[in-house]
């Protein structure tokens, strides 16, 4: 899931099954508001939240865009995770750039994201495939 500045998920995915959210801006809001918390008040950023069977990856870059990946494996390599949280968020705002400096809170334009998320997986991250829940 990208997560905009004000708590907007702007592209959700998942790559493990056809499994949707039923709501998607909840759970990208809670995201940013627990980020955000944990900045403010504990002057660090949140990393991973682990659930039972899975667990949550936050990645903030720079621009304050959140990208959080479900890892369903917790024998995960957070550097790498790093590396390719900050391609896709970079690659995602460079596609999107045009649209993110006037955004009007429509998200449609950002689905198509989901064929350069997969060239991303192909050409650089092949092994990741099986091991996250990438959410759109």
């Amino acid at each position: 899931m990208i997560i905009d500045q004000a708590g907007i998920a702007l592209f959700y995915q998942n790559l493990v099954d056809n499994e949707i959210l039923d709501d998607e801006q909840t759970l990208a809001s809670y995201f940013d508001i627990i980020c955000k918390f944990t900045k403010r008040e504990f002057k660090e950023s949140l990393k991973f939240l682990t659930l039972d069977s899975s667990i949550f990856f936050f990645y903030t870059h720079k621009s304050q865009y959140h990208l959080v990946l479900k890892c369903d494996n917790e024998n995960i390599n957070r550097k790498q995770l790093e590396k390719f949280s900050e391609t896709v968020i970079e690659d995602f705002l460079k596609t999107y750039e045009d649209f993110l400096k006037d955004f009007n809170g429509e998200i449609s334009h950002f689905k198509s994201f989901s064929k350069e998320l997969m060239n991303i997986l192909a050409s650089k991250y092949e092994k990741f495939k099986d091991l996250l829940i990438i959410e759109r």
